[in-house]
């Protein structure tokens, strides 16, 4: 029997899918990747309404 990395591949199907079917705790974020999230979302929120108006503009503008 060789060493396999991955133990999840000796499981029987019946044992894969029941294991896969439990759901997985929520992951406890730190202050600092809490912090890194919450400016990920302004970004994104400043940034799509300004690549539309540009998006718009470009269309809007004749040749």
């Amino acid at each position: 029997m060789r060493n396999d990395p991955y133990p999840v591949c000796a499981l029987e199907p019946g044992q894969l899918a029941a294991m896969r079917a439990r759901p997985l705790p929520r992951r406890e974020l730190t202050q600092p990747a809490l912090i890194l999230l919450g400016l990920l979302r302004l970004y994104v929120l400043v940034a799509v309404p300004i690549v539309c108006y540009a998006f718009v503009h470009a269309l809007m503008t004749p040749q």
